[in-house]
């Protein structure tokens, strides 16, 4: 990479949320001081509750450049290079994150190696087979994809409490896929018939999407409730801006990645969710909500942030 083209990436990551594989954030600063240094690894993750960012950060190492997918959408000229670009994301339905496809689909990557990592707390069926076959649509071939065990945040399913006191086995899976990144193997998770057979079932009546299946409105998904203070933690750790605060309360309307960012981040747990058609009435834990140990809330803000 010459260095116009590195200082055009370099100059695009201050306008958005840059993280060094630390947990302080990297500055804007260090990064143009850096401009005329070739790229190694460019990591790009959306996370909601910050298992991807904590896993892209453990990827990353020390010298990784690691964006904030939910403001790289943004960039007006999305045209990067890299030795190896790798794509951390959590695992919606089975699929990538609607945001992740659209970032994907209206940018230009190069790179030598490229990975991706999807997180999941039960099931990933099909999604290498999907992931691959999507970034193949848009140019890109995927040299590894894999996945990482950790707490499944889908409150509608999963008790937060349990999820937490479970062993998955993630440490391990971490460095199996940090291993198998440094090494550049090529490498794709096999899907089995027991994974074309659950997927199956699980979209057989359901009224989702296979595409973007938890692409939807969030005035259908999330409410405010009396225990709301209006402190716009949700507004801030939204990745579509889909909340406002009005008259000291907020509200929820617009775009919804179906992440449950807010109802997870809220501190007063006044977020709730609304049942959908083929799931439980109620939440399986209202009283537990979960943010990844080793990520901090205002990492998540600077992430997913869409107001100023």
């Amino acid at each position: 990479m010459d260095r116009r083209n590195a200082l055009k990436i370099m100059l695009s990551a201050c306008t958005s949320a840059t993280f060094a594989a630390v947990p302080v954030l990297s500055s804007c600063t260090k990064q143009k001081e850096q401009a005329t240094e070739k790229i190694k690894r460019l990591i790009f993750f959306f996370s909601a509750t910050g298992n991807s960012l904590y896993v892209s950060k453990r990827i990353g190492g020390d010298d990784a450049t690691i964006l904030s997918i939910a403001q790289e959408i943004h960039n007006e000229n999305p045209v990067y290079e890299a030795e190896e670009i790798g794509f951390v994301f959590p695992t919606y339905c089975f699929t990538a994150p609607a945001i992740v496809q659209d970032f994907i689909a209206r940018s230009s990557f190069k790179a030598d190696y490229f990975f991706g990592i999807a997180t999941y707390g039960a099931h990933t069926t099909k999604l290498p087979e999907l992931f691959q076959a999507f970034t193949q649509e848009h140019g890109i071939t995927m040299n590894y994809i894999s996945s990482v065990k950790m707490v499944d945040t889908y409150l509608p399913f999963f008790d937060q409490a349990v999820e937490m006191a479970a062993d998955k086995h993630t440490e391990e899976m971490i460095q199996k896929a940090i291993a198998g990144i440094n090494a550049h193997e090529n490498y794709i998770l096999p899907v089995t018939e027991d994974d074309y057979k659950f997927y199956d079932a699980y979209f057989n009546g359901r009224p989702r999407d296979k595409v973007k299946p938890a692409l939807t409105r969030s005035e259908k998904i999330v409410y405010s409730t009396d225990d709301c203070i209006g402190c716009g933690i949700c507004v801030s750790v939204c990745p579509h801006g889909s909340w406002k605060i009005v008259d000291k309360k907020s509200v929820a309307n617009g775009e919804c990645e179906n992440c449950l960012a807010c109802v997870q981040n809220c501190p007063r747990k006044a977020i709730s969710i609304i049942p959908a058609p083929m799931e439980p009435q109620e939440e399986a834990n209202r009283s537990v909500r979960y943010r990844n140990p080793n990520i901090s809330l205002a990492e998540i803000i600077k992430a997913n942030q869409q107001h100023a």
